[in-house]
């Protein structure tokens, strides 16, 4: 959720200009978010396929060696964030482009007159008006995250082992695979208390960087 807030940040302040880039990347930024679940893991997978997928084909070209991808469990959870970040990080982005959008031309100018540059004028003007969007994405996207099924279960199914297996995953199988069911229904249970704490933490958490600068 981090490395995604500071890619959507990014992008976030990319698009707020007019560089060609921008306006190239602009249409396509929603297509990781409107793409099945499902198709997302299964595109995935075959990308990261240790024998022929393209993610070992690129990094050949560069010297690194075949890499293993979600096929081992030390690189399991790697893998299962490169594929996370990607799919939602243009969720950042436009809510904090948004709030981007939303900042005063006037208080910007003010900056440059007092004598702040480029840098200055984003770390102490732009960064602190648009901390409550990313605390509100990233609530949203810590209940998603919390919740994360379809792309797990799609790529890995839980494993290698059980390196993958988060709680969703965990229920599942237990539930359905294994039917425990009173067992994968306590997981989902532990599961919703974990969400409920998250969320409450990250909404206090909001409500203070709110409250300082407003």
């Amino acid at each position: 959720m981090v490395v995604q807030a500071a890619f959507g940040l990014a992008l976030a302040k990319l698009f707020a200009t007019d560089v060609f880039l921008a306006r190239l990347m602009r249409p396509i930024i929603l297509l990781p978010l409107v793409l099945p679940p499902m198709s997302v893991a299964l595109m995935w997978t075959t990308m990261m396929d240790p024998q022929s997928g393209i993610m070992n084909y690129l990094l050949s070209l560069t010297g690194i060696s075949r890499f293993a991808w979600i096929s081992d469990p030390a690189t399991a959870i790697f893998s299962l964030v490169l594929i996370d970040v990607w799919t939602y990080k243009p969720f950042f982005a436009l809510i904090i482009f948004a709030g981007l959008q939303g900042i005063n031309d006037e208080v910007r100018e003010a900056a440059r007159v007092n004598g702040a540059k480029g840098w200055a004028t984003f770390l102490h003007i732009e960064l602190p008006l648009v901390a409550p969007y990313i605390l509100i994405a990233s609530m949203f996207r810590l209940i998603e995250s919390l919740n994360q099924f379809d792309i797990i279960f799609g790529t890995t199914q839980g494993g290698p082992g059980n390196t993958t297996a988060v709680l969703s995953v965990r229920a599942y199988i237990t539930a359905f695979q294994n039917l425990a069911f009173g067992r994968g229904a306590a997981i989902m249970v532990a599961k919703w208390m974990v969400v409920l704490v998250g969320t409450f933490a990250a909404v206090k958490l909001w409500r203070f960087v709110r409250q300082r600068v407003s």
